[in-house]
């Protein structure tokens, strides 16, 4: 079977379809560390996924792919401190910034004008299923092969500077929050386990997670002045409005 490595998490696993083996080729492992975990996916394993909310009428070849991201979620969360975070994900300068929000906000418009207004300093890290983990003291993002529609994502890890939670406004503002603010929108934007036993763990993560990096709220419209405005605050870890 193939293995991959992804979020620093050595793996091998079987493919029924050739989506997913084509969605994971940045991350095929040819290295010398031995493999975490085994996983196989079944048709059982595609069917149940069907059986998920919003899954109605797409491809057994990707549910196969979402059924191993699946997989990898669970053991990320069991072994290695990791969760799925629901974000738009982008480094400069080796600093990490994850851009939150529900689904057509605004969080990949975002990154996007970034992108535009800071070139080749910045590194797109994953616009929309990355991994978060508590690593040797700190926690860090990783790029994953479940990117969103734009496909954007890098195999690599970078240190989390800050979390902005975006919210649409006519007037571009910005400000720091506490963790008591961003914790629901964070619940609301990972994965939670699906086991009671692992409830304490996945909590533990976030807690910490939120009371570790910069946590923002960013009120903007589409434009580059909410850009500069996000990324001056957010890269000096100070408060402006504009």
């Amino acid at each position: 079977m193939p293995r991959y490595k992804i979020a620093d998490i050595v793996f091998e696993t079987n493919h029924i379809y050739a989506y997913t083996p084509a969605l994971c080729k940045n991350y095929l492992y040819d290295g010398d560390a031995p493999s975490e975990f085994s996983v196989e996916i079944t048709r059982d394993d595609i069917a149940a996924e069907r059986g998920k909310e919003g899954a109605e009428g797409f491809p057994d070849a990707y549910l196969e792919s979402l059924a191993l991201f699946r997989k990898l979620c669970e053991y990320a969360l069991k072994e290695r401190e990791g969760i799925i975070f629901h974000s738009s994900a982008l480094a400069v300068d080796g600093k990490a910034y994850l851009f939150t929000a529900p689904s057509g906000t605004g969080k990949s418009t975002h990154s996007r004008l970034w992108r535009e207004m800071l070139g080749d300093k910045v590194v797109m890290i994953n616009d929309d299923k990355p991994i978060v983990r508590f690593v040797d003291g700190d926690f860090y993002v990783y790029g994953t092969p479940w990117n969103g529609k734009h496909r954007l994502d890098t195999n690599c890890r970078v240190k989390i500077a800050a979390i902005c939670e975006i919210k649409r406004g006519e007037k571009n503002s910005i400000e720091k929050i506490t963790p008591r603010e961003m914790l629901p929108v964070v619940l609301n934007q990972t994965l939670r386990p699906g086991e009671v036993a692992e409830m304490d763990k996945y909590l533990s993560i976030v807690d910490r997670l939120l009371k570790s990096v910069g946590l923002y709220r960013l009120h903007c419209n589409i434009s580059r002045e909410a850009a500069e405005l996000s990324y001056g605050v957010m890269s000096k870890g100070d408060n402006n409005e504009n």
